[in-house]
């Protein structure tokens, strides 16, 4: 055996006391307690699995319990009412199925299984709570079954402790496998194994890895990410004391070549927050940018919340665990237990989490996330409560929720997953007092109504007997089940889960493939789905299942738009819908794009006016249609009080007096997808005012300008040097609307008014001086 120890220890290093905010730790960071590259496995000495004892996580590793003791009671009660529970069949009919046959059972003596697996281009690798077992993808056996630690013979510390995950690297080509080591028990110090294939095949040689930790990380959930393996646990001190919830990331590019040195960071929240069995984002198909944070996410208290978690491979302790999005979800319940046919013994649905995976995948125009889990309806019947989360480049929200619950029967313990076009499938156990625990699933086309699982419900396994394992509380059941993606066929989904042949605590597992490649479907997309007026899109339709020949046929609304090819090119003046229908010879099916059209700004400086040279500023008013922003400018030498609105105030300089005028030009600039500025110039004339000269005679007068008036004006009064003057303006009822008096020091006094926001019509101004008085009538329009 090719051999290199590296007995490193585990180095913590800190940052700043900023993350001991809600609980976060610093990050921790340690390197391997152990590193080498074992053998291929398919030369290793084969054996069968060993019976285990593992009675001593019963009852004091509480992956099905809720760690801050209320009862299922307690939390049965929603608040409020669920606007999405299917109650009803889906009507698609899909039959579909590739292979369904046996996987691991119970060789070793323990309860439950933690059913999972996973699939590549050539295998699929299952793996149970100790043991697990490889084959190519006709079903037949390659490898095992065999203890999950034989893949780290010869190491030190490796003890086969269970709870093992398998996850399958499609942008590598590689297979990650992982189990926690005990070999204390209940007592530290506690190990985690962490394997990576050397090549895309799994029964080859494995770059193995071992890390130390001192509380014991249970329920460990893994996920696929660019910069890292994502794992997050529930954290137990001995074993046994519930101290909080621990995430890690382990240095994927180190891994991947062999890297003794592969770094592993740590964040822990404690037990006072709120994180319960939270999971890794796990990403299937092409990876986001490198940089993006993993959503570590977890489902409590009414809502999802999900932690970005982003590591600094170069200065480890700048790595950052921060709370970023909450999203609340529909009411739900909490499910007490699972009755089983044939006996009163019920089983755990642990209930309220998200169960694994939590899937990840990158779309061309939005990321999503899919996740199910166990909640109540009714009077407590076991529904599958599933999530699409969708980010289109603003952040998260929840796309569509749904909660499956057709009949009366319990659906627990399920796994979801989406393939390349959106399509979903959704896995689960399925019991009540009248049916033994089986295998069924159902799933959903990515064009079907939000919120509802439309494919007909399927058995992948109907089960003929209960479970009687005799441990402490509801008895045990599966802790998790896998759905997965097969990378090599991007339409097909692989499911996993365990059932009863016959009652007993002799449990036995099942592995199926699938597709809804009969079901006729089309993805209907346009690029860029937002245009300026003139451009255009490219649409894009595509059409999947059928028969697998289609003709394409587009309509439009409005309409005017007709077309019989698969990818046609639009210009539309405005916003429009775009009808894919593909037909297959015999069905068909319909989907719909939107490209939105945003039209070139419009500006209007306003119609021509005339003031008097005296008049110290005036209103302008401009007017414009799609824009970002507008900016007024002058060709003179006066000025805007705010040059950025549409409605503004000048004051001109000396030289507009002097030139006897001056154009003003308001800019409208456009949108972000726009190129072009709209303007709009308007000449203002400045003149003597009417009766007085250059040297005015003090003759007393008024003048009002503009009128008609939007609402905003000036008065000048004339000849009123050194006088008392009294403003009135007074609707067609009488009643005042504006009074003011002031003393004028100059001959000709100019005040600015402003009644925006009065109604419309015909009011009256009096202008009232000790000796005089006038009355002018103002409109306003």
């Amino acid at each position: 055996m090719k051999k290199i120890i590296l007995l490193l220890g585990v180095l913590f290093m800190g940052i700043s006391s900023g993350f001991a905010q809600n609980g976060v730790s610093k990050p921790l960071v340690q390197k391997p307690t152990y590193f080498d590259i074992s053998p291929p496995l398919r030369d290793m000495v084969k054996y069968a699995p060993e019976k285990v004892d593992n009675s001593w996580k019963d009852g004091i590793v509480r992956n099905y319990n809720n760690p801050y003791g209320a009862t299922a009671n307690e939390q049965m009660k929603a608040v409020g009412v669920d606007p999405n529970v299917q109650r009803w069949f889906g009507q698609t009919l899909s039959d579909t199925s590739i292979l369904n046959f046996g996987g691991n059972n119970n060789t070793q003596g323990y309860v439950p299984p933690d059913t999972y697996g996973d699939v590549g281009p050539n295998n699929y690798f299952q793996v149970v709570n100790c043991h697990y077992t490889i084959y190519d993808k006709s079903g037949t056996l390659l490898f095992g079954p065999t203890n999950n630690s034989s893949v780290w013979n010869g190491m030190p510390n490796n003890y086969n402790s269970g709870d093992a995950v398998v996850v399958y690297d499609e942008v590598a080509d590689r297979w990650l496998f992982s189990q926690f080591s005990l070999p204390s028990g209940n007592s530290g110090p506690f190990y985690q194994m962490i394997a990576i294939s050397q090549t895309p095949d799994p029964t080859g040689s494995w770059y193995r890895y071992q890390y130390t930790f001192t509380d014991m990380g249970d329920y460990p959930k893994i996920g696929v990410w660019p910069d890292g393996y994502y794992m997050t646990v529930n954290r137990f001190h001995n074993a046994s004391s519930y101290v909080g919830i621990g995430t890690m990331a382990f240095n994927r590019t180190k891994m991947l070549v062999g890297d003794p040195t592969a770094e592993m960071v740590e964040f822990t929240l404690d037990q006072s927050n709120e994180a319960w069995a939270m999971l890794p984002s796990d990403c299937d198909g092409a990876f986001p940018p490198l940089g993006t944070p993993n959503y570590i996410t977890y489902q409590a208290n009414q809502h999802l919340q999900i932690y970005e978690f982003h590591v600094n491979w170069d200065t480890l302790t700048n790595s950052t665990f921060t709370k970023s999005t909450t999203l609340p979800v529909n009411p739900y319940g909490i499910v007490g237990t699972i009755p089983q046919k044939g006996t009163g013994k019920n089983v755990d649905p642990i209930s309220g989490r998200i169960m694994y995976r939590l899937q990840f995948r990158k779309f061309s125009d939005h990321w999503s996330m899919a996740a199910c889990g166990t909640v109540a309806v009714g009077s407590g019947v076991a529904a599958q409560r599933w999530y699409e989360l969708r980010n289109t480049g603003t952040g998260w929200s929840i796309y569509q929720q749904g909660t499956y619950c057709p009949d009366s029967n319990y659906r627990w313990m399920g796994s979801i997953a989406m393939d390349t076009i959106g399509n979903m499938a959704l896995g689960f156990s399925i019991s009540s007092s009248s049916l033994y625990p089986s295998i069924h699933y159902t799933g959903r086309v990515s064009s079907d109504p939000h919120n509802t699982m439309s494919i007909t419900e399927r058995a992948i396994y109907d089960g003929s007997g209960y479970e009687t394992y005799s441990g402490s509380g509801n008895l045990r059941w599966g802790d998790y089940s896998s759905m997965t993606v097969d990378p090599s066929a991007q339409s097909t989904f692989w499911y996993t889960q365990m059932y009863y042949a016959s009652s007993g605590s002799n449990w036995s597992t099942r592995i199926a493939s699938f597709s809804f490649a009969d079901i006729l479907n089309v993805v209907v997309k346009a690029s860029p789905n937002t245009i300026c007026a003139g451009q255009s899109s490219q649409l894009n339709a595509v059409g999947y299942g059928g028969s697998g020949t289609y003709t394409y046929s587009w309509t439009s609304i409005p309409a005017g738009f007709t077309s019989q090819l698969q990818n046609p090119v639009v210009s539309p003046s405005v916003t429009t819908q775009y009808i894919a229908t593909v037909n297959d010879g015999t069905n068909s099916k319909s989907d719909t794009a939107l490209v939105t059209v945003i039209t070139q700004p419009t500006a209007y400086a306003g119609p021509p006016a005339t003031y008097p040279n005296t008049t110290p500023l005036f209103p302008v008013t401009g007017t414009a249609t799609s824009y970002s922003t507008v900016k007024w400018l002058t060709a003179g030498d006066g000025h805007f009080n705010m040059d950025t609105v549409l409605n503004s105030l000048y004051y001109p300089g000396t030289g507009d007096d002097g030139n006897g005028g001056v154009d003003l030009t308001l800019k409208a600039y456009p949108l972000a997808i726009c190129s072009d500025t709209a303007s709009s110039t308007v000449h203002i004339t400045l003149s003597f005012p009417q009766g007085i000269g250059e040297n005015s005679s003090g003759v007393f007068g008024v003048t009002v300008v503009p009128n008609p008036t939007s609402g905003q004006f000036s008065i000048t009064v004339h000849g009123v040097r050194n006088t008392e003057i009294r403003i009135s303006i007074t609707d067609l009822t009488g009643k005042d609307i504006f009074t003011e008096t002031e003393h004028a020091i100059t001959n000709d006094q100019t005040k600015v008014i402003d009644l925006t926001g009065n109604p419309k019509g015909v009011y009256f101004i009096k202008v009232k001086t000790d000796q005089q008085s006038t009355t002018k009538k103002l409109v306003i329009e």
